[in-house]
């Protein structure tokens, strides 16, 4: 008897504890993030969760979503896609998060897309470009540009600037095929010529055949896509070959790894940008870029400010509208101009950020904006 009194006593113990467990998860606001913090691009999952979560301490600080503190549940998708979908079955049917943050890789937000969209799930990429997310569903957001944008923006540049033979090498990836497309029918269709296109594997580290190509092609421009530590090799290369042509690309360069690799050679590469600007006076940016050095003890980049503005986004959306995923949906689709530390920001019908892009360049080995002639 007494043997079943104290089962008794422990079952109901065990059951207090978890609705005590319950009713404090509920006291906060549970969101997931998908990013690659290991393997050979976590340099901008890093980046991308430190943004993150500098943007939960401080709304935290202010008293969080609705009176509730906000906790970031991260997951590691190494930016391979098989990874990177457990990770959103993880963080959907055990954690049931309402949104995610994430993916990075395009190729990984694809993957996961389809399953928060069945499960209505808000998923907010602040990092993934392909086209093929516009009609991802409509739970599905990002608050970086598309290929779209980013690609027909340096095509034009470069016709601009009167370069109207072009080689064109990118990663064959998600990311580096929807640019390639892009870039090459938009060059195309106003007047340029592509001499020379081809993909290379990602993680390549020898380019030299490739180069050799283009150094025959003799064109007046290269564009490139890739990840940081490749460009900057892929550079160094060509120069070595004696390449002096321009060489063009687009955000992923904007990391200190494209300049460690690619050393003084990376001098002069042009690449498209969204407008952050960490040397700004704009008391937003400004305001970011201090708290961020003080948090982390270096200067946040491109990668940091999405991230950070991904959270604060979700943020304003769950505050204004509620805490469900419609709820999330609907606040989203109401944000108009929100002044972000990477420009202000919008969504359209499909989820698709608006907001200004820029140019920079490379200079003494520092990232600067472009000078316009």
């Amino acid at each position: 008897m007494k043997r079943i009194i104290w089962l008794l006593i422990t079952f109901l113990f065990l059951v207090v504890i978890g609705l005590f467990v319950a009713s404090k998860k509920h006291d906060k606001v549970i969101i997931g993030a998908i990013m690659p913090l290991t393997g050979d691009v976590a340099s901008y999952g890093i980046a991308i969760k430190n943004g993150v979560s500098l943007a939960v301490e401080q709304l935290n600080a202010a008293g969080g979503i609705r009176g509730r503190n906000i906790e970031i549940i991260y997951e590691d998708d190494k930016a391979d896609p098989k990874t990177g979908v457990l990770a959103a079955q993880k963080l959907i049917f055990v954690d049931k998060v309402p949104a995610i943050i994430g993916a990075v890789a395009s190729g990984v937000t694809l993957a996961v897309a389809p399953i928060c969209e069945s499960n209505k799930v808000i998923l907010l990429s602040p990092a993934s470009s392909s086209p093929k997310l516009t009609s991802a569903g409509e739970f599905i957001f990002r608050n970086y540009p598309s290929d779209e944008l980013e690609g027909n923006l340096v095509a034009k540049f470069a016709i601009a600037r009167k370069y109207y033979k072009a080689a064109v090498l990118t990663a064959n990836t998600e990311y580096g095929v929807g640019l390639n497309k892009v870039f090459s029918d938009e060059f195309t269709h106003i007047g340029g010529k592509i001499l020379f296109n081809e993909r290379y594997a990602e993680g390549t580290t020898d380019f030299r055949t490739s180069l050799t190509k283009i150094k025959q092609a003799n064109t007046d421009c290269i564009f490139i896509v890739g990840y940081s530590r490749e460009l900057g090799t892929l550079v160094k290369q060509a120069r070595e070959l004696g390449i002096t042509k321009q060489f063009l690309s687009t955000v992923n360069f904007y990391d200190a790894q494209s300049i460690i690799t690619g050393g003084a050679a990376v001098d002069g590469t042009i690449f498209s940008s969204p407008v952050f600007d960490p040397k700004s006076t704009n008391p937003v940016m400004s305001d970011f870029v201090k708290a961020f050095k003080s948090a982390y003890g270096l200067e946040p980049d491109v990668w940091s400010a999405h991230g950070y503005d991904a959270m604060k986004l979700l943020a304003v959306a769950m505050q204004h509208n509620g805490l469900q995923p419609t709820h999330i949906k609907e606040g989203l689709h109401a944000i108009t101009d929100y002044p972000g530390v990477s420009g202000n920001t919008s969504f359209d019908k499909n989820g698709d950020v608006i907001k200004p892009a820029r140019f920079l360049t490379v200079s003494n080995g520092q990232f600067v904006p472009l000078q316009t002639q």
